[in-house]
């Protein structure tokens, strides 16, 4: 927590320059008011009080000798709202300008993380982002200050304002477009404005309104005690900060470089927040000027004169602000969910090395009509549960302890993997992660070879019978939960690891494969299952502890997450994945591109790959999806580790790397590096490389089809 940098006693007046002054002085006192007109936001303001407000005033302020009226429509959004607000000025022969709101420049803008000391807070569990407190509230907005300084434009559109006012006269009023004049109050504050013309910035003092027709009324009387407007003399040097967003208090941070007392100046300055300049020596040149009318919101609950109605109005602006921003970013999202299209794979693409990924898959699809269906229930045995159902995998690194006569508790041992661990070895069938790795392949396969021409109808119905045995049976389909994925006997009651949700790392090809069937019974049920398993992924204390992790494994929760909530549609929860995941990508991959937390392991290669790989398949993901994030500071830093890691492992990796590492896994980073920036390190062809990697690799299946940065 912070407060305003010195007061105004702490500064020394500068000496008024009387040759400037005296040219001030024969200047004629021109007035010029613009008010800035925004978007309406709920559940702060009615929809529709824009254009009520701007109405009103048309129809009953009067008009002021020597003030020329203006008006600024501020990135308008709705475009019908828009041209409604513009129709009526045009009709009452207003001058105006526009500002104007452009769909694309808004969905390239990406979160704001520069302020934050950590960046970690957005997962690390210290912020939960769908957390109602004031904390969580205030970081989010901070984290959207780019989005909501372009949309809202709330000190751009001020400056803009005051500019707009200079052209036409001597003192500027930059006003907020629900600023009401009455004649009494406009005579006080030209009255006390003239008789203090060597001030450069005067107060306007505000009166909430809760019923506009009030003001009709000739003898009623107003309070003016609300958070103030300024009027600028044509010579005050002072601007509004435009980096600061709305929300977090962007007017009075001019009021406290001004020192202008009030009770902004008591309010906290968080860690993240943007701290307001030093008091400066015009503050000695601030006068008071009569008062304006604050028209009402059309929410009459949140302008009353107390503290609960005050916090309220804070509650209701900041939830306006980021459902606004949020409503704003999921219009591409909801165009492509309206698509149905595959989000990982390509299926337009159709160069020469594709031409053999075809071919490989329809021999795959082959295979895969010989195996399966697969089931939980195939195990010989059911895990520590004792249902047969559930999912059951032991922790690959942990062995029985040598020292005990049970081996209780196991202990660890990283880089070797327990018998039966291991994908495809013969053991494997005692547990239920080798089944789990045919289910996501050689449905994706058939799902993949299904979409060929002349391809064999059993292709489609095996994928189908496969997700049904698996997913959707009563009596075969496992139940959406890990809760004993990677379970270390002995230990925590023998439920799962954390880490064991990482195990279904592999959804987001799978849920393509759906898409690709284009089957609706087998969709719908699949919605069913995975709406299940994702209350249980972001329920469990499993899935909590993994959503906090710095190293592959948060990575691997997102990518996870996001699969499923692009597969459910829950557009809220992808664009929480998005920051969240943003947020990850800067605080666990170094400015240079290393991945200090993946060097703690034996495998520090292997991790590194697989680490980035899974933000490439993240951030594709995401992007397919309609969102940005290949465009944003975090997309940068994968960037910048894709480079680094290919350079390392050209030069000769001098990490860790206790078994060999397949060069070949470089090719889909490299690849996904070209169609980002142009950069070849490898100067190697793609086709170069195998069909498909091995499933730890954590690269899709078949992948010279899915998007690689594209």
């Amino acid at each position: 927590m912070g407060d305003i940098s010195g007061t105004l006693r702490d500064v020394k007046q500068e000496p008024i320059d009387p040759k400037l002054e005296s040219e001030i002085n024969d200047l004629a006192d021109t007035f010029a008011l613009c008010r800035i007109v925004g978007n309406d936001l709920e559940p702060r303001h009615k929809v529709g009080q824009s254009l009520s407000n701007v109405r009103f005033i048309l129809d009953n302020e009067p008009e002021f000798d020597g003030v020329r009226k203006l008006w600024l429509i501020n990135r308008i959004f709705n475009a019908e709202t828009e041209a409604k607000i513009i129709g009526l000025l045009e009709e009452r022969g207003q001058t105006y300008r526009r500002i104007a709101f452009d769909p694309e420049e808004y969905q390239s803008i990406g979160y704001s993380f520069d302020t934050f000391k950590q960046p970690d807070m957005f997962y690390d569990g210290h912020l939960e982002i769908d957390s109602t407190s004031t904390r969580t509230t205030q970081a989010v907005m901070q984290a959207y200050r780019a989005r909501n300084n372009y949309v809202m434009h709330n000190n751009g559109a001020r400056n803009a304002a005051l500019e707009f006012c200079l052209e036409y006269g001597k003192w500027a009023l930059p006003f907020d477009g629900n600023c009401f004049l009455t004649s009494s109050g406009w005579a006080r504050l030209h009255s006390n404005i003239l008789e203090a013309r060597d001030k450069r910035y005067f107060v306007v003092p505000m009166a909430r309104i809760t019923n506009n027709q009030d003001l009709l009324e000739p003898n009623n009387t107003f309070s003016a005690e609300e958070e103030p407007q300024l009027v600028f003399r044509c010579d005050a040097p002072l601007r509004f900060n435009e980096d600061l967003p709305y929300g977090r208090r962007p007017k009075v941070e001019l009021f406290m470089h001004l020192g202008i007392e009030g009770p902004w100046t008591r309010w906290p300055v968080e860690d993240f927040d943007i701290p307001p300049r030093r008091v400066h020596p015009d503050g000695h040149r601030v006068g008071q000027a009569g008062w304006v009318a604050r028209l009402a919101s059309g929410k009459a609950h949140l302008e009353q004169a107390d503290r609960k109605a005050f916090v309220n109005r804070g509650l209701a602006r900041a939830s306006a602000i980021r459902s606004t921003l949020d409503m704003l970013s999921a219009r591409p999202v909801r165009a492509t969910f309206a698509q149905h299209q595959a989000l990982s794979y390509d299926l337009t693409t159709a160069g020469p090395a594709q031409s053999e990924d075809w071919a490989a898959v329809r021999e795959a699809a082959q295979q895969a009509l010989d195996r399966g269906p697969f089931s939980v229930t195939q195990k010989p045995e059911p895990g520590p549960s004792g249902d047969l159902r559930d999912y059951f995998h032991p922790a690959p690194y942990w062995w029985p302890n040598p020292n005990s006569k049970d081996g209780l508790p196991y202990v660890r041992r990283d880089g070797e993997r327990l018998p039966g661990t291991e994908l495809y070895e013969p053991e494997s069938d005692r547990f239920d992660r080798t089944r789990l790795q045919r289910v996501f392949d050689d449905t994706t396969a058939l799902a993949l070879a299904s979409t060929l021409q002349g391809a064999d109808p059993s292709f489609h119905a095996h994928a189908c019978s496969i997700l049904r045995t698996w997913f959707l049976d009563a009596e075969t389909g496992m139940k959406p939960n890990l809760s004993y994925a990677q379970v270390r006997l002995g230990h925590q009651g023998n439920m799962g690891a954390a880490h064991g949700v990482i195990e279904t790392k592999d959804f987001y090809f799978l849920l393509d494969a759906v898409r690709i069937l284009r089957d609706s019974h087998i969709t719908d049920h699949m919605k069913e299952w995975s709406a299940e398993f994702f209350d249980w992924f972001t329920d469990s204390v499993q899935g909590r502890q993994e959503c906090r992790a710095a190293n592959n494994h948060g990575t691997c929760y997102d990518l996870q997450a996001a699969s499923l909530a692009a597969f459910l549609e829950k557009e809220d929860y992808l664009q929480a994945i998005d920051l969240r995941a943003q947020a990850r990508a800067i605080s666990t991959i170094t400015p240079d591109g290393d991945q200090p937390h993946e060097l703690q392991r034996t495998l520090t290669q292997h991790y590194w790959a697989f680490n980035l790989q899974s933000w490439v398949n993240l951030f594709d993901l995401l992007s397919a999806a309609g969102l940005r994030p290949w465009q944003s500071e975090a997309g940068e830093r994968v960037r910048v580790g894709l480079r680094r890691m290919l350079m390392l492992s050209k030069q000769n990796w001098e990490h860790p790397q206790i078994k060999p590492f397949d060069g070949n896994r470089l090719l889909p980073l490299n690849e996904t590096l070209k169609n980002q920036t142009g950069e070849d390190i490898l100067g190697r062809a793609e086709s170069d490389g195998p069909v498909s990697f091995f499933p730890h690799d954590g690269v899709a299946p078949f992948w010279r089809l899915t998007r690689l940065g594209r």
